[in-house]
């Protein structure tokens, strides 16, 4: 019987069986901490792949060994998905967490971590900061926060929601592990590292997600104009519907409707179309052949080469590459 896929294959940190090296790669990439081998019959056998980006850094942790793991004060939000096996997690004096490859663990910032690694565990360990959770969180509810972030402990997986945030798990592991990945272009990671942040504070429980329920408002249009402004005057900045709302004074929600009212479509989407006529605009001027589609797309922030032929036929009635060649 086969065990599961490795994650972030060719990102490797270090595979060891010497407790003290294991000790420094996951203090590097992680926290400090100490672990204890509860199974003597076998040696540690230890593997770290990681990626470490501005605000989220994924890491593939694997041991052989049954072990236990306690860990400093935790600054960031740990996320830990075991991909097989079975852990047991407490985090600080909140209740304990059995997680399986259908239940992840959530860690609070400001707490210790006691973890039970089964024997052969393996997990794909998420350290998301602690600022950008929390700044985001204000830009989504368009205010600031009056009490600390903190989530449920535990985190079903196989939810629509939970299978939706995995798939973002997916496509940044895809674009971390490609020659060309998009991680290399700092617009593009920008927009990764928020789908991860975004997507975990709107589909798994926390102390605010009742505030985050939409609600009718109505907008004055000034913040609407402003908002166009802003993507006007900087559309390869990493924006999103809350930084946006944030930048306007508004809620997400307010403005999403006033685009709506004004526009017929969602804030993200008008940006896009800015973004399209950029491009369009670049590959115009650019000598014939000295541009590579794929480049210009990436560094205007469009992930999937597919999505983004089909948009640019649709505004300009041919291929990118037919304008490139031109």
């Amino acid at each position: 019987m086969t065990g599961p896929r490795e994650r972030l294959p060719g990102l490797v940190v270090t595979r060891t069986a010497d407790v003290d090296e294991a000790l420094d790669a996951v203090t590097r990439v992680f926290l400090p901490h100490r672990i204890r081998m509860l199974q003597r019959t076998s040696g540690l056998d230890m593997q770290l792949n990681a990626l470490e980006l501005d605000t989220v850094t994924a890491g593939y942790l694997r041991y052989g060994p049954e072990i236990h793991m306690v860990t400093t004060e935790t600054s960031h939000y740990h996320v830990n998905i075991p991909l097989c096996g079975a852990t047991e997690s407490r985090c600080g004096g909140r209740d304990a967490v059995v997680s399986t490859p259908e239940r992840a663990a959530v860690f609070m910032p400001g707490a210790q971590a006691d973890i039970r690694w089964g024997a052969g565990s393996a997990q794909l360990c998420l350290m998301l900061a602690r600022h950008a959770m929390e700044r985001d969180l204000e830009r989504l509810l368009g205010r600031q926060l009056t009490r600390p972030l903190e989530f449920a402990v535990a985190m079903d997986l196989m939810t629509e929601q939970g299978a939706a945030w995995l798939s973002t798990l997916d496509l940044l592991e895809r674009e971390a592990t490609r020659p060309n990945g998009l991680v290399r272009f700092p617009l593009a990671a920008a927009h990764l590292e928020s789908l991860i942040v975004d997507g975990l504070l709107l589909t798994h429980s926390h102390n605010y997600s009742d505030a985050l329920v939409p609600h009718a408002v109505a907008l004055h249009p000034r913040a609407v104009r402003r908002a166009v402004d802003l993507m006007q005057d900087r559309p390869e900045h990493p924006w999103s519907t809350a930084a946006l709302a944030a930048a306007v004074a508004v809620s997400a929600r307010t403005l999403q409707e006033g685009f709506a009212r004004s526009f017929g479509i969602p804030p993200m989407a008008y940006l896009r179309e800015i973004r399209l006529d950029r491009i369009h605009a670049e590959l115009l001027a650019a000598e014939p052949g000295t541009l590579a589609v794929s480049i210009v797309a990436a560094r205007w922030g469009f992930l999937h080469a597919g999505r983004f032929s089909a948009a640019y036929t649709r505004r300009f009635g041919c291929w990118p590459s037919e304008t490139a060649g031109r």
